[in-house]
């Protein structure tokens, strides 16, 4: 913003933190004020001659008075006029106010005659417009000035001999100390207001932004997004979510631009949307997760949850997927695994092979040497045993997949298993149940199949100290967790995160299809397989490998 320095640095008499848009109006406001002030000097100056008797002044000095007040009037009513029009160059609009009006205002008060009172306040108008836009070098100028005018005023008596005159110069005193006070008070509450108008003025910027940025990533979202108020009355969506409902164009403009005053109740493509909200809300729950069909036939995935503490009271948020789309990333990562899952068995596969075929080439050179030959058939023999092992892991995962699946009880498996790997050390595995008459949700045949390769491994790597081995079943009425634990070495934290992959091992006796297929097997029966260390850090530190099932059905 231009405006007029006092000094080679540039120091502005108005700074353009004080020309804000808000500060235009203001200023307006102070035009207005003073016209009004320009007409009732004009209609003063007309009405006083005929209130008094014998006017003290001059004719020359009367018609000068018209002259100027009517002048003054003109001015500010241009001075007005312009500010309508022209935003720009406020500064100058301000600091040609002022200078004005201690022109004006000065010869006004020389003119009018002696004594002079009535002109001791309305110097409040240019005091009062330099504490607002100037800096405090300027308000305390124009104060100055104000008081010097009041005090050669008061002088001038003083020496015209007119009564009085003492007295008048000390008001004239007080007056101008008044005006410095006045001046300092507006300044300092103008730097404030233009402080927290700077402030106010982030924080609205910011809030823009960070609106236009949540509008944006709500936007861009392949996810239905949905917001309603506690009246079920929609107040936001996305693109996705009209796709997904297949709303009508209208109904979505309404929602998304025109207030979001647009309830589910006239939507009957979202009935199922509003069914599940008003079950959430009637059984109290904060969060819901709920397969749903729209009247299109389309199969939805509604996550819903509670925004509390929300201005305005309680609303639901509502994401949806589409399952069509959720199955076909897990088919895409079936296939991506299965190609990995063909490449291992390939290469695991080869180098037996690899040794068989060798062994048979040595065969022929050593046919006549009887414990060479037998070496070699050994040799054959463990080769065939790993491609067998391999093939067999291999098609387990083709036949397993589950059958009819339904609750069993889970503590007659948990005591068998117990039974078959406790011996011959007795007391080496140790067994808890927290509910016997808890059931799982699970296949029979997988839920054996998945604890027997955890207690394999469990027997493996424990030390021989009783209760090495732990078997939890935790859970009342239910099973939540079924837990395998041993005091046997931790496995690293850099190869948790590729344990359940298929042949990942460190042993030399398996293929490292063990744990990828107990991990599957959890999967296809909704459950999942899990690593987690109890205690890490100290010396009590177990592994356990943990079932964390999914609940099933209620009966």
């Amino acid at each position: 913003m231009f405006a007029p320095s006092t000094s080679p640095a540039g120091l502005a008499f108005v700074p353009s933190s004080r020309l804000g848009r808000e500060r235009l109006r203001t200023f307006r406001v102070l035009a207005g004020a003073r016209l009004l002030m320009a007409l009732m000097l004009l209609g003063w100056l007309v009405l006083l001659p005929m209130l008094q008797a014998a006017s003290p002044r001059q004719p020359s000095a009367v018609t000068l008075g018209y002259w100027m007040a009517a002048a003054y009037a003109v001015q500010t009513g241009l001075s007005l006029w312009w500010s309508f029009r022209h935003s720009g160059g406020l500064a100058w609009q301000v600091l040609v106010a002022i200078a004005v009006d201690l022109l004006v205002f000065t010869v006004l008060q020389f003119t009018a005659g002696y004594p002079s009172r009535e002109f001791s306040l309305i110097y409040a108008l240019p005091v009062l417009a330099a504490g607002i836009y100037g800096t405090l070098s300027l308000t305390l100028f124009v104060a100055a000035l104000v008081t010097l005018i009041l005090l050669g005023s008061a002088v001038s008596g003083l020496f015209a001999g007119v009564a009085e005159a003492e007295q008048h110069l000390l008001n004239a005193a007080f007056v101008g100390a008044a005006y410095f006070a006045v001046a300092v008070l507006t300044w300092q509450l103008s730097q404030r207001l233009a402080r927290q108008g700077a402030r106010a003025s982030a924080s609205e910027s910011m809030a823009r932004r960070q609106m236009a940025l949540n509008q944006r990533v709500i936007e861009a979202q392949h996810d239905g997004v949905m917001v309603v108020d506690r009246h079920m009355v929609l107040e936001a969506l996305n693109p996705a979510a009209q796709q997904l409902l297949d709303l009508p164009w209208s109904d979505a403009v309404t929602a998304r631009w025109l207030g979001g005053r647009k309830a589910l109740g006239d939507l009957p493509v979202a009935a199922v949307v509003r069914q599940e909200i008003e079950r959430m809300a009637i059984d109290g729950e904060e969060a819901l997760e709920v397969q749903v069909r729209t009247p299109a036939g389309r199969r939805l995935l509604l996550r819903l949850s509670t925004l509390e503490n929300l201005p305005g009271g309680v609303g639901y948020l509502i994401v949806l997927q589409d399952l069509r789309e959720i199955d076909a990333r897990i088919q895409q990562e079936k296939l991506a695994a299965m190609g990995r899952l063909v490449a291992s068995v390939a290469h695991e596969i080869r180098n037996p092979l690899g040794a068989i075929g060798q062994a048979n080439q040595l065969a022929k050179e050593f046919a006549t040497d009887a414990a060479q030959l037998e070496r070699l058939h050994h040799l054959i023999g463990q080769n065939v045993e790993r491609i067998n092992r391999t093939v067999e892991d291999v098609l387990e995962l083709g036949r397993s997949a589950p059958r009819e699946i339904g609750l069993m009880l889970c503590a007659p498996l948990l005591h068998e298993l117990h039974a078959e790997f406790d011996a011959p050390d007795a007391g080496r595995i140790g067994l808890f149940i927290q509910d016997d008459t808890a059931q799982i949700h699970f296949d029979a045949l997988h839920l054996r199949r998945v604890l027997v390769n955890l207690l394999s491994n469990a027997r493996r790597y424990a030390s021989n100290q009783p209760r090495a081995i732990e078997i939890r079943q935790l859970g009342a009425q239910r099973v939540r967790e079924i837990q395998v634990a041993n005091d046997g070495p931790l496995i690293d934290a850099e190869l948790r995160a590729q344990l359940f992959e298929p042949f990942r091992t460190t042993s030399t006796r398996g293929v490292g299809l063990g744990l990828y297929i107990s991990h599957e097997l959890c999967l296809r029966n909704g459950a999942r397989l899990l690593y987690r260390v109890e205690r890490e850090g100290t010396p009590q530190a177990r592994g356990s490998f943990v079932i964390q099932t999914a609940p099933g059905p209620e009966t």
